[in-house]
This record gives C-alpha cells, structure tokens and sequence, in this order.
C-alpha cells in the first residue's frame, strides 16, 4: 500500500550527548526514504549541539526558534504540509519500525497515535529506575487513551495545525493537548512502537523536572473538565496525587499539633499511610533489596517536588 508522507519533528536545546543518537535513529527508520522528512528546531543551544546538527546539511531542515518547547513543536508544525507529523524527543532514539507501526494504527476514527518507552542499557541505576517505574505504566494502557507524550506521537496534519500545544505551559503541553484532542477523535497506543529514552541521569535533574511538572499542575488541572483526571491518566498514576495530597495533609495536622497535641497523632497517621504507598510500589517494582531503598528514594524526591511545584504554580498564579 502506498504510505502517507510524515514530517519528524524534534525540538532540542543543549543536548549534545543525545541528539547525534536521536538524529541517526531517525534517519535509519524503515520507512520509504521519499515519503518522510526531519525537522528540527534549536532554542539556541549553548554547549555544541547546534554544531552537531549543522553536518547534517541537506539531510536534515533546522532552524533556530525561541522558546519553549510547546513554541518549537508549533512553529514546525504551521509550515508543515505532509499527510502526518510525527514528534520525538533529542533524548531518545527511536526503533527503526517505530514510525511504521504508528502510520499503520491510523484508522479513519484514529487522529493521533504514539508508542512506547524503554530504557537504554547503558544508562545508569537511576535512569534504569526511573524507566522500569515508566514502563511499567505503559504495560497497563488501554488500546485507546485521552494523552501520550511527545516523545513518542504522530498526528494527522490537519488536526495538528487545527489544535497547537498551548505555549503558555513550559512542560504538560502534551498532557494539555491530549486532553483536549482527545476531544474530538481517538488516540492509539501501539505498543510495537518503541523509542529508547534516555531519562534524568541525577537526583538533581530528576528532582528539576519534577519540580517543574509540578509547578504547572495547577493550570492544567484548573482547566474545564481536566479536575477530573487529577487522580490518573494512565501517565499519571493515582497514586502520585494521593501522594501529593496525604503529604499536605500530614503537614498540615504536623504544624496544627503546635496547638493541640491531638493533631500530631493524625499527621503520624498520614506519613505512614503515605510511606506504605511508596512501599507497595518499590516492592512491586524492585529486583532486590538495593534497588526497593533506591526507588524508596526516588519516590521521595518525586513527591517533594511535586509538592514543593504545586505551591510554587499557586503562588504564581494568584500573586
């Protein structure tokens, strides 16, 4: 059958340790050489990776946009006019089959459809952790969802220039943009379609970006009909928001207990109920003894993060 033509859209700023990888995978996909192209938007990299992509030449259309993320997929998507826009990331590489499978799971009812995350082996403990606990999620989706990442993505043209990423959100614009197409038509998951992620290499970058998910929360979730999904979107499991939310709770009976003894007991009873949900799911995902400590960590700083983002996000919002 004839195949539709597909634009690769990747945006990226200062990663020259991954964009080389991302870039090759790309150009290496089984997909006819005439029917796809690469696109790639620069927010003006400061530590070599626009060099990197400038040998490219031909092989590649780059430009230069400022802005965020959300800013860059919008730009390339306007002066886009192939059947599909595809999107990846410059941390990740992508399966020579990967954009095949998602072509091939566009049915007339389907408008978008993504694939699946895995973990390079090379990356370290911490990368491996955080993609096993990814992975994971992903195992538990339906065939049909409301948001995918733009990690992994491919969109029919006409439905991506009809709703851009909203560029008001500096992270969470794909969760934004799902919900909202999700609207309007089916998004597919296929799971034959895999990208490789490199995921956050330390607790300081892990805990950034954290962070910064959490700094946009309320804005997402503060939008007509998004409430509802606060507690899980197949991404966002449950129990991350009940996680958020019992640590405010045992907070806030901790600082009450200054005025009455009683509430220090209630504020007990919410860290252990918090500490047994990060408990069931490091049992559930750990290999060994090290690695249930080490994601007991992980799920720590994630939480923080969270909670620290969130107050954050309302500050902004109502200062």
């Amino acid at each position: 059958m004839k195949k539709p033509s597909v634009t690769v859209l990747v945006t990226v700023k200062n990663s020259v340790s991954t964009i080389k990888k991302c870039i090759d995978s790309i150009l290496k996909l089984n997909y006819p050489k005439k029917k796809y192209s690469i696109f790639v938007v620069d927010a003006f990299s400061t530590d070599g990776t626009w060099e990197i992509l400038k040998k490219y030449g031909k092989k590649i259309r780059l430009e230069r946009v400022r802005g965020n993320i959300a800013t860059g997929h919008n730009y390339m998507i306007k002066r886009c006019n192939t059947d599909f826009v595809a999107l990846t990331d410059a941390d990740c590489v992508v399966d020579e089959n990967w954009l095949k499978y998602l072509i091939d799971a566009f049915k007339p009812e389907v408008i978008a459809a993504g694939g699946t995350p895995k973990t390079l082996s090379e990356n370290n403990k911490l990368q491996e952790l955080i993609g096993r606990e990814l992975e994971d999620r992903f195992k538990r989706f339906p065939k049909y969802v409301i948001r995918l990442p733009t990690m992994s993505l491919c969109i029919r043209t006409e439905y991506a220039k009809k709703y851009l990423f909203d560029e008001k959100f500096d992270v969470a614009q794909e969760t934004d943009w799902g919900f909202r197409i999700s609207k309007v038509g089916k998004i597919a998951f296929v799971p034959k379609a895999v990208i490789y992620h490199y995921h956050r290499s330390t607790f300081k970058t892990f805990f950034k970006q954290q962070y910064t998910y959490g700094k946009f929360a309320f804005s997402l979730y503060s939008r007509g009909g998004n409430a509802k999904r606060v507690f899980g979107d197949w991404i966002t499991k449950p129990s991350i928001a009940l996680q958020v939310f019992l640590s405010y709770l045992g907070v806030l009976f901790l600082l009450l207990s200054l005025i009455n003894s009683f509430f220090f007991y209630l504020s007990l009873i919410f860290f252990f109920t918090l500490l047994m949900t990060y408990f069931a799911d490091a049992l559930r995902l750990s290999k060994g003894i090290g690695e249930f400590f080490f994601f007991l960590i992980i799920f720590l700083f994630r939480n923080i993060a969270w909670c620290l983002g969130i107050v954050r996000g309302l500050f902004i919002k109502f200062k």
